[in-house]
């Protein structure tokens, strides 16, 4: 009997990760914000008799014994994160904080329906792992399930992780990866830049007030998608305002996180004439063929009591002008992996004062110092000062045996190739390795198509294959 057959076949396999997955993905789950899907998470894992650990970050652990027979093989960690990026729909009234994510299954994906992002990041790996241990099905070594909290705000969970949590272990295999039929054997460093000046205003003048909205951008993964050339709203609407003559801004709002790109901006300006967006028309075209769904929009807007200051408009407006975005540099070690990129995620006001979020991510050191150093002298001219946070990068491994084992899993499973590749993104494995140093670690996911967006989701065909992927890894140590 192959091992699709014991696990009852695809469908069987598909639906019961996708119930799994509605079941673990009713509780909001934002970052810093995870205790009710740890608490879901736990009672799947009680349910088949096996207790949880929780440290002060809100991290779940579940050891779980060896099928019989299986007591001498090394310990696997299986490891994935509880939090999501949570992007709304503009106008959805979707709040992260107290509402769910609707699950919907249409036309051979499965995504939301349209007000929120998936959450299939990483919650879709996470489903895949504890449904496969429901099936009861699997001849399995010792297992560790790790799950972490904060991984979108800078893998803080992992941070928090004790080193007595892997110790022992022999591998440890992420789920977070977002490629189905690829291993991943090292990752980017990420540093994560909130920029902050103090918001400084004037009385409005007698002119007319206009909202210029720009949306329907497709946005998504900061380090997954930030090479496929879609518009950052946010920095053409900087660019608008800072060329218009006689413009006085009241506000530019955008994005949703650091490490999601923005999918829409909006800026309210005070002009004597009805704004010429002929500049931003002409800049649209560019991006039509990879982001076909921007919508730009200019509408009579109720008049602000204050504006910015001339001072204060024109430092901001070029400080986001300035900001890096976009590619920076590929990976000479694996052709056509991004090796350093920025994203500017968010802006707007925050209190009494101006916010812009940006994301760093290079694989090698010195070039996050290069664009580091870019903004940091930007930041300094402009009045803009920052706090930072990050973690750092995975070195890449080609002789990975872990992986080694993956690539044999898969070709046995599915009869195609498995790619070793590094990613352009932050996974755990770049803080867990120092605290356990002689843990081997790879990465593998299913396929989740403009994480961090709206338009998030996850194709159905293939989760049969990434469950064959984990299930024979898992019986192969």
């Amino acid at each position: 009997m192959t091992l699709l057959e014991r696990l009852g076949g695809r469908e069987t396999v598909t639906r019961g990760i996708v119930d799994t997955f509605r079941a673990i993905s009713r509780p909001p789950h934002p970052s810093g914000q995870e205790g009710a899907a740890a608490d879901a998470v736990a009672a799947l894992l009680s349910g088949l008799g096996l207790g949880t650990e929780r440290d002060g970050a809100g991290n779940l652990l579940c050891r779980v014994p060896a099928a019989p027979g299986r007591e001498g093989a090394p310990e696997l960690v299986l490891q994935g994160h509880l939090d999501m990026v949570c992007a709304a729909a503009p106008g959805s009234g979707w709040n992260p904080q107290t509402d769910p994510v609707t699950v919907v299954e249409a036309d051979g994906f499965l995504r939301s329906d349209g007000r929120s992002s998936l959450g299939a990041d990483n919650n879709l790996g996470n489903a895949a792992v504890l449904w496969l241990l429901a099936s009861g099905k699997l001849r399995h070594g010792p297992l560790r399930l790790l799950f972490t909290t904060a991984e979108e705000v800078g893998l803080e969970g992992a941070k928090q992780v004790s080193p007595a949590w892997l110790a022992g272990a022999g591998y440890l295999l992420n789920t977070d990866g977002f490629h189905l039929g690829r291993a991943i054997v090292g990752s980017a460093g990420g540093r994560r830049e909130r920029w902050r000046a103090p918001l400084d205003t004037v009385p409005a003048p007698d002119a007319p007030a206009w909202r210029i909205t720009l949306s329907g951008g497709l946005g998504g993964h900061s380090g997954d998608d930030i090479n496929r050339g879609r518009a950052n709203p946010i920095k053409l609407l900087a660019a608008l305002l800072a060329g218009l003559p006689g413009g006085r801004t009241a506000s530019l709002e955008g994005g949703a996180a650091f490490n999601a790109i923005p999918a829409w901006a909006q800026a309210v300006v005070l002009c004597r004439d009805t704004p010429d967006l002929s500049p931003l028309k002409g800049a649209l075209a560019d991006y039509r063929a990879a982001d076909p769904n921007l919508r730009l929009a200019c509408a009579p807007a109720e008049r602000p009591e204050a504006v910015w200051s001339p001072a204060f408009q024109a430092h901001t407006l070029a400080f986001l002008n300035g900001l890096y975005h976009g590619v920076y540099a590929m990976e000479p070690a694996f052709p056509g992996v991004v090796g350093a990129s920025a994203n500017l995620g968010r802006a707007g006001a925050e209190g009494d004062g101006y916010e812009i979020c940006t994301f760093l991510r290079a694989g090698r050191g010195e070039l996050e110092e290069e664009l580091a150093a870019r903004h940091a002298a930007l930041g300094a001219e402009h009045g803009f000062a920052a706090r930072i946070s990050g973690y750092p990068g995975w070195p890449a491994d080609r002789d990975n045996p872990l992986a080694s084992l993956l690539e044999r899993v898969w070709r046995e499973q599915t009869g195609r190739t498995l790619e070793l590749t590094a990613v352009h993104v932050g996974l755990e494995p770049s803080v867990l390795r120092a605290k356990a140093p002689g843990l081997v670690m790879a990465s593998t996911g299913p396929d989740i198509l403009d994480a961090h967006s709206v338009d998030e989701r996850a194709p159905l065909a293939g989760l049969a294959d990434y469950a064959l992927l984990l299930a024979g890894a898992m019986e192969a140590l």
